[in-house]
């Protein structure tokens, strides 16, 4: 499959030895990493990424659906591109697409963001400082990844303690450590996936354990991660 979309911001990569696997392929993990790069990148080109952290506002990943095709290998070099899909109320939309040196697309993404006051923790309207032409209003529902369901009954749980590595510039846990939460959850569980959803729910902080558990449906998984039972995140995996 080759890419038919428009993007306005691509980034050239190499995968390197330390975002690989045993097998040598591209984890999860680091996927998240490169979509978070790629978008930091953007919006700083646009005056919508450090220009908002100096005026007091930072960007939180709110709900997240990754699809991929096929993960890329040690050396393998790779275009990420990302391009703003719009406003959704208070969420920002933003697509990702990775492809090869052939252009073949490796894995897409969809994202919803929230813009918030760094003070006061709430969230504030994108388009009051979103330029119009990158970010238009979109009919409510059209673009924005799923609202995922809490399931009823879990199994399998798994403890993961937040580490000061795991926190960011804004002094809580990044979003990619919850993709890695997962990712080494269903590693150690042979759970095998090729599409993840996942809706940040609250944030975690230094030194709190987060007990991650499974659901079953089909061939799929719902995943809950939960401080002291309060879930902080939910995730849809599909094969």
């Amino acid at each position: 499959m080759r890419s038919s979309r428009d993007f306005h911001f691509v980034k050239t990569f190499e995968i390197l030895s330390f975002q690989v696997d045993p097998h040598g392929k591209l984890r999860w993990s680091a996927l998240g990493d490169l979509f978070q790069e790629v978008a930091w990148q953007h919006a700083d080109s646009g005056d919508f990424g450090q220009k908002l952290f100096e005026m007091g506002y930072h960007w939180v990943l709110s709900r997240l659906q990754i699809e991929v095709q096929q993960l890329p290998h040690w050396g393998d070099i790779i275009q990420l591109k990302t391009a703003s899909r719009g406003i959704d109320g208070l969420f920002a939309l933003r697509e990702f697409e990775m492809v090869n040196s052939s252009g073949e697309v490796l894995a897409i993404g969809i994202s919803s963001w929230l813009l918030l006051d760094s003070q006061s923790k709430r969230p504030k309207r994108p388009n009051q400082f979103l330029p119009e032409d990158l970010f238009p209003e979109v009919a409510k529902g059209t673009v924005l990844p799923a609202k995922l369901p809490l399931p009823e009954e879990t199994e399998i749980a798994k403890i993961f303690t937040v580490q000061p590595s795991d926190l960011d510039m804004n002094n809580h846990v990044n979003n990619v450590t919850y993709i890695r939460w997962i990712e080494d959850y269903c590693l150690s569980n042979n759970l095998p996936f090729e599409t993840l959803e996942i809706n940040f729910l609250a944030e975690a902080i230094l030194h709190q354990n987060v007990q991650v558990a499974a659901q079953s449906f089909g061939e799929g998984r719902m995943l809950v991660g939960a401080v002291n039972n309060v879930p902080i995140f939910v995730a849809r995996l599909s094969v």
